[in-house]
């Protein structure tokens, strides 16, 4: 089934570069047509939101033995702020919940500004309060035994309301299931649950996070689900089968591979700038996500997009 999607619009919503002081916090709007704030950035329509064409990754910032502090990521967030972006992607395994929770703590000041995506199903461990230092340990042991994806239906809904008080936001705008089987479509209840979680208002748009073109259309065959994350570069399905997304609304993730046939040096000047603007480039493709803990790299990946996005991109 292919679905009927508007073409992309991309706006512009000020200029500066590099990144300004933070401008005075602008009137809140309504939480389905929030607005990018910032220096000069593109935005792109991403289910019922606008949303910043580069986006935070946070699977880094939380992580054990990553060396980073609730005051990083705060610094971080304030560098995002700075540069206009708005949109944040995080799961419940990254930290095991930690960066959820800083998510949640950060922008509990402005939760209107910001589009965050949120996943699940991959091992997690949430203990109550002062056994949380146990929880990423914990979480590694489960991966060493080599448990990979473990969501049951049942426990679903009870993992969106704790995302949902982990974030303190009253809904979450994105909510994906982090690297499925495809196998994931058969489980009716998962899906009415999420239909489900959709009317109650406690999420605004589902889907699924793959790599695998096949597992995202079939969500969509079964759940009517157009946003997705997937690898977007020149060596993922997303990035060679160009249009094999372009009805979805995609989040873009590990966009930093350079293509096999970059041999010298040469071929990979200013390579973080040309894979940034390619994996923008691929049809389908809303919003690009920075993975980086280093607010010198953010403004560095922000700057990439001084220039509106073109076809040209595509040649990379």
């Amino acid at each position: 089934m292919e679905v009927a999607r508007e073409p992309d619009t991309l706006r512009v919503l000020s200029k500066e570069r590099p990144c300004p002081l933070p401008s005075p916090p602008s009137a809140p709007s309504t939480r389905h047509s929030r607005r990018v704030a910032g220096p000069e950035v593109e935005s792109r329509r991403l289910g019922g939101f606008d949303v910043s064409i580069l986006g935070l990754g946070t699977s880094r910032l939380a992580s054990m033995g990553s060396g980073r502090s609730k005051r990083d990521a705060e610094a971080l967030l304030g560098a995002a702020r700075d540069c206009g972006v708005n949109f944040l992607d995080t799961a419940d395994t990254y930290g095991s919940t930690a960066a959820e929770r800083w998510i949640g703590e950060l922008t509990a000041s402005d939760p209107d500004r910001w589009v965050v995506a949120t996943k699940t199903g991959l091992p997690t461990v949430d203990l109550p309060g002062p056994f949380r230092l146990a929880n990423q340990p914990l979480k590694k042991v489960r991966q060493f035994r080599g448990q990979a994806f473990a969501l049951e239906a049942k426990q679903l809904r009870r993992t969106i309301e704790r995302s949902l008080r982990r974030l303190r936001r009253e809904r979450i705008e994105v909510f994906l299931i982090h690297l499925p089987p495809v196998s994931i479509v058969n489980d009716d209840e998962i899906g009415d649950i999420l239909q489900d979680a959709r009317s109650a208002g406690m999420i605004a748009e589902f889907g699924v996070s793959s790599n695998e073109t096949a597992t995202i259309h079939a969500a969509h065959q079964a759940w009517g689900s157009v946003c997705t994350e997937t690898q977007v570069n020149a060596n993922s399905d997303a990035g060679n089968a160009l249009g094999s997304l372009s009805s979805f609304d995609v989040i873009a993730n590990h966009v930093m591979a350079p293509p096999a046939r970059w041999a010298d040096a040469s071929d990979r000047r200013d390579s973080h700038v040309r894979m940034l603007r390619f994996a923008a480039a691929v049809p389908g493709v809303k919003v690009v996500l920075t993975g980086t803990s280093s607010v010198g790299h953010l403004r560095q990946n922000a700057a990439a997009f001084d220039d509106p996005v073109t076809e040209s991109d595509l040649i990379i």
